[in-house]
């Protein structure tokens, strides 16, 4: 290959790898991701307590968000619905992960004297 055609080929590699990361770094399923990453990894995070610090872990699968993505749209992601994990004391894994909306997700976590009640 001459010298121009790997420049442009490269270049061209670049432009299309910046623009897949540009339209991930924008796709709301990657601020979901980001969220359950933060939540599970980084002690920093004020909600690390009850997710990492109970052990909740983010599966090794979908630490790549092309793989994430597809699962999602696989299983029923649409605008507005928000992640949920079946069992609470369950890891962020796509057997125990769905989507619901935001008042059914508030619905769950009603607490009436301390004690929580499933819906």
């Amino acid at each position: 290959m001459s010298a121009y055609k790997t420049k442009y080929y490269l270049d061209h590699k670049v432009k299309r790898d910046l623009a897949s990361k540009a339209y991930s770094l924008q796709h709301p399923l990657f601020t979901v991701l980001n969220t359950m990453k933060s939540r599970c990894n980084n002690k920093n995070v004020h909600a690390y307590k009850w997710y990492g610090g109970r052990g909740i872990k983010v599966c090794d699968e979908w630490r790549v968000f092309k793989v994430f993505e597809a699962w999602a749209y696989a299983n029923g992601y649409q605008k507005g619905l928000t992640i949920d994990r079946i069992d609470n004391d369950g890891n962020y894994e796509p057997s125990n992960c769905r989507w619901i909306t935001q008042s059914e997700n508030s619905k769950s976590r009603q607490l009436i004297n301390g004690i929580q009640l499933a819906s």
